[in-house]
């Protein structure tokens, strides 16, 4: 015979339903300051393509004259 495990209670022996606790606030926070960087970054990326063409530099005339 194998070694089997017991099985669980059935429900009718539970009054309630265990009660899910969540995840710790340091672990909620810290996904959440996640989330805010990579939404950060995708900002980041998109903001040079609605910025105004910025305009060509004049070349150096101090170059071109010699006194």
């Amino acid at each position: 015979m194998r070694n089997r495990k017991p099985l669980p209670p059935s429900m009718e022996d539970q009054e309630d339903w265990p009660i899910d606790q969540g995840r710790p606030l340091l672990l909620r926070l810290l996904a959440l300051l996640g989330a805010l960087g990579f939404v950060m970054l995708g900002v980041n990326s998109l903001l040079p393509a609605f910025e105004p063409p910025s305009p060509r530099p004049m070349p150096d005339q101090r170059n071109r004259s010699i006194t």
